[in-house]
């Protein structure tokens, strides 16, 4: 720990503190962890998922390093994901492991809902709660849980996906197996054997689960010895959800962010052309085996996929910054200039024929107030740069938050644009000003320079006009957003 041990602890002490007073989740610490190492800390959250349920986690590492949310699949705690938490906090990683509903210390649903959606809701609420987007770790029923929260909702809501031992696709046989192993959790058992023994049952072909400690931790011991499932066996009762491969391969077309199917290679339930055929789905998703591992590779071949896992992060999510130097990869560039937020505007002009022309574009800015001047850049490429060199004039409309359809229609080259929306001349000399615009500003050309592979437009402010009352069309890393009021 240094050559200051103490000093460490206290500062790592006030820094949890500081964090719990600024975040969305009760927070309590495990005080005694941080006298075991600080990397070995494990501090107890508390989330509030869909509809009020409380949801129980652990955490290792530093609250500030990037997050990675780990869930267990359907009858396993949040200890299953441990020994792979710890890894993650050594390599610069906050890791958080969850109980899901009903599951270890997590709360009961009251109205027993244990369906797809109410999953996916406390996920949502989960990640909304952490202070900066995570990748999310899921396992078996877990990940289907995160296809569907992802997909169906806004994609940025995490920076990656590794799915563990993933289908989407199951026949009768395998739903009626799979129920009938998860209802037998729920019975009492004489010993940990007659446990370990009911839990291989469900995988019968494969290898059995041998990492006892992570398994055992979902159970507890009653007051006759006798081990109990810690959970509401209801949240065990309904396999609803596995018949909704249609719903699911919608939504896995939807991913947009780096993803990574983990299998165990002697998985018999998922063979390697379900992995493959699920991969065809999700556009640019890797696959990654464990070799000698069946339905527990986090936990029986625990180095190598740990190893699998943190490759994949520190390639497709790394802790270090991307960095663009002249002459590199210019989607780096795009995606650096991507971190700088702006609204969306509609520059318009007529050609030469007299006719409306416009395109959508954010690289708009003011430039002075005496003389008023704003700047626009259009690439050299378009098709609209000689009208709006010729015309001597152009507007800017800034959108406001209806307007996103509007958005859409200019930025494509084959929209019959201007027949899709209300517009107007304010000005016989001016250029079209677009209805129920955020802001507008009508202008005289200033000046035209060169600027690469982008001509850059400056004008003189003629005439402005604005709505106070409405809320900018924003854009951000590629996607459009809306202000959020705190």
């Amino acid at each position: 720990m240094g050559s200051d041990p103490w000093r460490r602890v206290l500062d790592t002490i006030a820094a949890y503190i500081l964090y719990y007073r600024t975040t969305q989740y009760q927070y309590q610490l495990d005080i005694t962890g941080l006298f075991k190492g600080i990397g070995a800390a494990m501090q107890s959250l508390t989330f509030e998922g869909y509809g009020g349920v409380h949801l129980k986690g652990d955490a290792f590492g530093a609250p500030d390093d990037p997050a990675v949310v780990l869930l267990p699949t359907a009858g396993q705690s949040r200890a299953f994901w441990h020994a792979a938490a710890q890894a993650l906090a050594a390599a610069g990683r906050y890791a958080i492991c969850i109980d899901l509903r009903g599951h270890g210390e997590s709360e009961h649903a009251a109205d027993g809902r244990y369906d797809l959606d109410v999953y996916a809701g406390d996920l949502r609420a989960i990640l909304h709660a952490l202070p900066s987007r995570a990748v999310v770790v899921a396992a078996g029923m877990s990940a289907i849980v995160a296809l569907a929260a992802v997909g169906e909702s806004a994609p940025h809501i995490v920076s990656g996906l590794a799915f563990v031992d993933l289908t989407i696709w199951f026949n009768a046989a395998q739903t009626e197996r799979l129920s009938k192993a998860l209802t037998l959790r729920t019975e009492s058992f004489a010993d940990q054997a007659a446990v370990l023994a009911a839990i291989a049952a469900m995988h019968p072909q494969e290898p059995p689960p041998a990492a006892k400690a992570q398994i055992l931790a979902a159970f507890s011991q009653d007051e006759n010895g006798r081990y109990q499932w810690r959970g509401d066996p209801r949240a065990l009762a309904g396999t609803g959800f596995l018949g909704a491969g249609e719903r699911l391969e919608s939504a896995a077309k939807r991913l947009a962010v780096p993803v990574t199917l983990i299998r165990g290679q002697l998985n018999e339930s998922i063979p390697a052309d379900t992995t493959q055929r699920l991969q065809a789905l999700i556009p640019g998703a890797e696959i990654a085996e464990v070799e000698g591992a069946g339905h527990y590779a986090a936990t029986e071949r625990e180095e190598i996929f740990n190893a699998i896992l943190l490759d994949f992060l520190e390639r497709k999510v790394p802790r270090v910054p991307f960095a663009y130097t002249g002459g590199s990869e210019p989607r780096v560039l795009r995606d650096a200039l991507g971190c700088f937020a702006t609204g969306v505007t509609i520059v318009t002009t007529h050609d030469p024929a007299g006719a409306p022309i416009g395109l959508t574009a954010n690289s708009f800015t003011s430039v002075s107030l005496d003389p008023p001047l704003i700047l626009f850049s259009l690439a050299k490429n378009s098709g609209n740069l000689q009208s709006f060199t010729s015309a001597g004039r152009f507007a800017v409309n800034v959108l406001q938050i209806g307007q996103q359809p509007a958005a859409n229609t200019f930025a494509r080259r084959d929209a019959p644009r201007f027949e899709s929306i209300d517009w107007a001349l304010r000005d016989a000399d001016g250029s079209p000003i677009i209805t129920g615009a955020l802001a507008s500003f009508d202008c005289r050309t200033w000046s035209v320079h060169d600027g690469g592979d982008h001509v850059v437009f400056i004008g003189e402010v003629k005439q402005a006009w604005f709505e106070p009352h409405r809320d900018p069309l924003l854009y951000f890393r590629g996607k459009y957003r809306r202000l959020h009021f705190s």
